[in-house]
């Protein structure tokens, strides 16, 4: 006879936070694939060229992740459920706030690109930097990769998501107050890449004694 202890399958040490945790963002011509969080020797692996961290960003959202998903239904007589659901869309979207202002803060939250603006020396202390808003925002394509780190050493419990091509497609409002930080805060679409074959690849770095209560095989 089982008891319920008996049929419970349960591990504290699988509840994980992200206690630390960055999003790089590459320029979409940057030809290169991440498939692993990892390196051969068990350190966190380098990321490829290109990759640049958006910089700080606020504590209480650190990065929210949605999932529209919609599907088409078939019904039939005599069923009260139905007999048959598709899916038809399934869309990731990835929303942050960034507090730093720096050029790749400034061009994912105003839609334009910045690689061809120099700054000004003016003379003195200072440099001008000027650039428009587009009458339209741009569709600038990048790749993104959040990453996010729980515990420290041999311990670290590693986790990301790894979105090859990704438009910003909403921005928030933004305040200029004595009382707050600037913010710009950003929500990134995904968009499946046809050279790697996905919109969304998600990324483990687990200590070894963990792989079997998780449920993998080494």
């Amino acid at each position: 006879m089982a008891t319920f202890a008996s049929l419970q399958k349960q591990a504290d040490e699988l509840i994980r936070k992200g206690l630390e945790g960055s999003v790089f963002v590459a320029p979409y011509s940057e030809d290169t694939e991440i498939t692993a969080l990892m390196d051969t020797e068990g350190g966190l692996a380098a990321l490829p060229d290109g990759y640049e961290d958006v910089g700080l960003i606020t504590k209480d959202q650190g990065v929210s992740w949605s999932r529209d998903v919609e599907t088409s239904d078939v019904e039939s007589l005599g069923r009260a459920e139905p007999t048959r659901r598709d899916v038809t869309s399934d869309v990731t979207g990835l929303e942050f706030t960034m507090q730093e202002m720096k050029a790749l803060t400034l061009e994912l939250y105003e839609g334009v690109s910045l690689s061809d603006v120099v700054a000004d020396a003016a003379g003195g202390t200072h440099s001008n930097v000027t650039f428009d808003k587009p009458d339209r925002p741009a569709s600038i394509y990048y790749r993104a990769l959040a990453l996010f780190k729980d515990g420290e050493g041999a311990d670290a419990f590693y986790f990301a998501k790894w979105l090859p091509r990704v438009q910003v497609t909403d921005r928030s409002e933004q305040s200029w107050n004595e009382e707050d930080e600037v913010q710009f805060g950003v929500t990134m679409t995904a968009f499946n890449d046809s050279d790697f074959g996905t919109a969304v690849r998600t990324l483990l770095g687990v200590p070894t004694a963990l792989i079997e209560k998780m449920g993998f095989s080494a």
